[in-house]
């Protein structure tokens, strides 16, 4: 069964889509099935270990890579994070540059999709959301199946970052589309219950809609010692750690995290020290180590994105691991980070709406700590409660590894993959 898979990462790039599809396609390839994968090529982010700067590295354009064909178009750099403060125009360019480099990417594979060989299935993520228009195009070049692998609903979370109002013609416009594609496509997969409730009212119908989590390797993410190699290069030993690793994005909720720094800030002599390590870059970080008092420097840590070869020391790096999501996100994005924290074996302090799929999960497995939106005064009281309460924390930390074994490995959520992949092949005959 030949498979097409496109977004605009994969391989080596270190984005969260871009390490998720790498891992769907070469399982997939594993399995038997002809994967050629199209995406964005040009100049790849690979941050060498430490704090060395990164560097970029020009890649191939056409290249088989673990059982994968790996079909890459040129596309221009990503735009830099913007500032703690930006201006305006700091805002406008940086959007027209993640626009500019969305359109080469659209426009290079349009045309390279003309010589590829046809596929049974066109897989096709939809961040950004064009792309899904370009698996439409593929699927019917080639009379391909058509399978939308959701990762934010759109334009909804255009909505909610505050991007787009309900009546501008650019969320109409965006409306309609996502309808039209919701109703062409074979199959939807979905992340979760609520953003499978969110697609059903953009037009998706039940019959279409498959809810698949998100996954981890319970074999390559394993428990590493508190005192691993990235602690030790920050400076720290015992002391306990709240680690948020990955994109620092508007969709996260970043205030109730200052909220919590500046609580601890004025009650320094109350319980134990909590340490805050940020692993990552994205348009929020500047602020968020901008907004830092003085008296809180020697407590809060930053690092760039990391190389995936150290992800198992970074998640293990925190004693509790940090996921935050705004209200208004509830339903439009599933937060990836909860399945390598459960396969690292570490708590999680969750920042978000009360209810919901992590809230409950955190709640009935007693994996953590959850805390409504603004509520910075819980968090930092949570993890001072957790801190001081070992064998609460050991508990914790081996029910977290057990449900990344039991519930959500990779190999569990490819057979559920590879069963939708193979209904299609039925469908077709």
């Amino acid at each position: 069964m030949r498979i097409l898979l496109l977004n605009q990462f994969y391989y080596p790039d270190i984005a969260a889509t871009a390490q998720l599809c790498t891992d769907w396609a070469e399982d997939l390839a594993a399995r038997g099935f002809s994967v050629t994968v199209l995406c964005g090529s040009g100049r790849y982010r690979q941050p060498h270990l430490g704090r060395e700067p990164e560097a970029l590295t020009p890649l191939p354009s056409d290249e088989l890579h673990n059982g994968v064909r790996i079909v890459r178009v040129p596309v221009r750099d990503a735009p830099p994070p913007i500032s703690a403060s930006p201006s305006k125009r700091e805002q406008l360019s940086r959007l027209l540059g993640r626009a500019s480099g969305y359109g080469q990417f659209l426009t290079q594979a349009l045309w390279t999709l003309q010589r590829l060989p046809s596929p049974d299935v066109v897989v096709a993520l939809t961040t950004p959301p064009l792309v899904g228009a370009l698996g439409l195009c593929a699927s019917r070049l080639s009379a391909a199946k058509l399978v939308l692998w959701v990762q934010d609903v759109y334009p909804d979370l255009l909505l909610a970052m505050g991007l787009a109002r309900p009546e501008s013609t650019l969320y109409r416009a965006l409306s309609l589309f996502a309808r039209t594609l919701y109703r062409s496509a074979d199959r939807i997969i979905a992340l979760d219950e609520a953003m499978a409730d969110r697609l059903l009212d953009a037009g998706a119908s039940a019959a279409q809609l498959v809810t698949i989590d998100h996954f981890a390797s319970a074999r390559e993410l394993t428990p590493q010692p508190r005192q691993n190699s990235l602690r030790a290069e920050l400076g720290l030993t015992d002391e306990f750690v709240v680690c948020y690793a990955g994109n620092h994005g508007r969709g996260h909720d970043f205030d109730t995290i200052i909220e919590a720094i500046r609580v601890q800030s004025s009650s320094l002599s109350v319980g134990p020290p909590v340490h805050w390590l940020f692993v990552g870059d994205g348009d929020e970080k500047a602020r968020l180590l901008a907004s830092v008092p003085s008296n809180m420097r020697g407590l809060v840590h930053s690092l760039p994105p990391q190389a995936r070869a150290r992800l198992s020391d970074v998640l293990s790096a925190g004693d509790v691991g940090l996921i935050s999501v705004k209200a208004a996100m509830q339903g439009l994005l599933a937060p990836s980070k909860l399945y390598g924290l459960l396969a690292s074996g570490r708590p999680i302090a969750y920042i978000g709406p009360a209810r919901g799929r992590i809230p409950a999960l955190l709640r009935d497995e007693e994996l953590g700590l959850s805390v409504r939106n603004g509520d910075g005064n819980a968090l930092i009281l949570g993890l001072r409660q957790l801190a001081q309460d070992a064998t609460r924390w050991h508990a914790m930390a081996r029910r977290a590894r057990e449900l990344a074994e039991t519930r959500f490995d990779r190999p569990l959520a490819m057979a559920a993959h590879a069963q939708v992949l193979e209904s299609l092949r039925r469908e077709k005959r």
